[in-house]
């Protein structure tokens, strides 16, 4: 499922880019495919293995990219050594702890879409905005220790200060005039169904999406 949902996320079809006539005929002398998965992009998977309750190995597999690209993102960060789901499964606490509607075994559940996505973003942008992260602290004095707290978005120099929630849903939109139609929801099947075709057209002997 993640494989699906990740290729229709970051992919893009070649019909769904606009193109005139002159880039229709670049695309077919370049071979460009129906559908086109970006290569600097690399998805792996680690597979764990339990007896009794503990882990007795661990497999890891990049399913999506090249292997030589997952280690060489491995060399150059500064806080893993081998893939691993931290970072992500970190990021999905998170979300369950400040958004109700994404807890397990719950009854606030959401039970319109339009609902989700609109506390999903409410989420996301407090996340980075109005809430300060230990980790992110910086010392300012040494004794006694003093530190001044710091938001994601205040670390990434992308704001002064830390915002309250009034500001947040205060804070003026204006859509642009010209902003693409919304696409029309589409089920997991339908993706997959599409994706698949496009695969075995281009190449028939290749593996299955799931």
């Amino acid at each position: 499922m993640y494989e699906t949902v990740i290729l229709d996320t970051y992919g893009a079809w070649r019909e769904e880019l606009g193109p005139s006539r002159e880039d229709e005929e670049v695309f077919e002398r370049n071979g460009m495919p129906e559908f086109y998965f970006p290569v600097e992009i690399t998805y792996a998977t680690v597979h764990k293995e339990r007896e009794g309750g503990r882990v007795v190995e661990i497999t890891q597999r990049v399913v999506l990219g090249r292997q030589e690209q997952a280690e060489q993102t491995l060399a150059e960060s500064e806080q893993s050594q081998t893939i691993n789901t931290s970072f992500v499964e970190r990021w999905f606490g998170t979300q369950r702890q400040f958004n109700g509607r994404k807890k397990r075994k719950a009854y606030t559940f959401s039970k319109e879409l339009s609902y989700h996505e609109a506390c999903t973003w409410l989420v996301v942008v407090w996340y980075n905005f109005g809430w300060c992260v230990r980790t992110l602290r910086q010392k300012v004095q040494e004794q006694p220790p003093r530190y001044r707290y710091r938001t994601p978005a205040m670390a990434a120099g992308l704001s002064d200060h830390v915002w309250s929630m009034h500001e947040l849903l205060a804070y003026p939109l204006y859509p642009p005039k010209d902003a693409p139609q919304r696409a029309k929801c589409r089920t997991y099947e339908e993706v997959l169904e599409r994706l698949q075709g496009a695969f075995a057209t281009a190449a028939p002997a290749g593996g299955s999406l799931t």
